[in-house]
């Protein structure tokens, strides 16, 4: 048995801190996916009703003349 002082290991907080880091940076990565994800579907719902809005005016001027 040795009866020398333990020496405590210093722990290294930069791998943690990084690691945090890379999930924060992940999670606002796939919130901002899923907000274009959303705003485009609004898009192409507005664009779809806009065109059908647009032949059927088309075809009630085209039917008057």
């Amino acid at each position: 048995m040795t009866t020398g002082p333990m020496f405590r290991k210093k722990l290294d907080n930069k791998g943690q801190g990084s690691a945090e880091l890379i999930l924060i940076v992940g999670g606002l990565i796939v919130i901002v996916l899923l907000v274009g994800s959303y705003m485009s579907n609004i898009t192409e719902k507005t664009q779809n009703q806009i065109k059908t809005l647009l032949k059927i005016e088309r075809d009630f001027l085209i039917n008057k003349i």
